[in-house]
């Protein structure tokens, strides 16, 4: 073996140990601190826009009585006062909800609260615009972000009521995100107050 084929062996040895010795290992979970790219984390998101959500729909939001309610759209911030008729569960109780007649309402619409801990629809996300889609890298942390706000408003609106049936025949004021389908119109709500 010639000399020169020797050193350039030696030499690549030499480096490849020394690309061993001088690699750094990346814990798991740490990789956002080296690559810039920080995995999302819906509940923090939804935890950090909370508050301003809260004070958007609460200042956006118009009585039911003066809203179209053929034209909900994607959803709309509204506020009503009225009375329960009935306590509704379903999922073993897991997706709750309340049906309240509207004060002065005489229409032919149902209007049904959710109460959760299971959340249909995304009205609440989709009312605000503290974030749009266009903040989230796709359709899946978009979602999620739906989702965690679902589980915010439970943990701090609805949840500290511990509603049942009991709730029945008293007066209510719901401030929060409504839809329509069909002649229901379901309110996701930022706020609850019983009398």
């Amino acid at each position: 073996m010639s000399k020169s084929k020797i050193i350039i062996i030696v030499v690549c040895v030499a480096l490849v140990a020394f690309l061993c010795l001088s690699a750094k290992v990346i814990d798991k979970g740490t990789e956002g601190q080296y690559t810039g790219e920080v995995a999302f984390d819906a509940g923090a998101s939804s935890s950090d826009d909370w508050s301003a959500i809260v004070d958007e729909i609460t200042t956006a939001a118009q009585d039911i009585g003066a809203v179209d309610l053929d034209a909900l759209g994607d959803g709309k911030a509204v506020t009503l006062k009225g009375s329960v008729t009935e306590f509704i569960s379903k999922a073993n109780g897991k997706k709750n909800s309340i049906a309240v007649v509207p004060e002065g309402y005489s229409g032919d619409k149902t209007f049904v609260v959710q109460l959760g801990s299971i959340y249909s629809g995304t009205a609440v996300r989709d009312v605000q615009s503290v974030k749009a889609f266009a903040d989230f890298t796709n359709q899946t942390e978009w979602s999620a972000y739906a989702k965690a706000l679902n589980s915010q408003l439970h943990e701090l609106v609805v949840a500290p009521l511990a509603i049942d049936d009991g709730v029945v025949g008293k007066t209510v004021t719901i401030t929060g995100a409504a839809v329509a389908s069909g002649s229901e119109v379901t309110i996701t709500p930022i706020a609850i107050t019983i009398e």
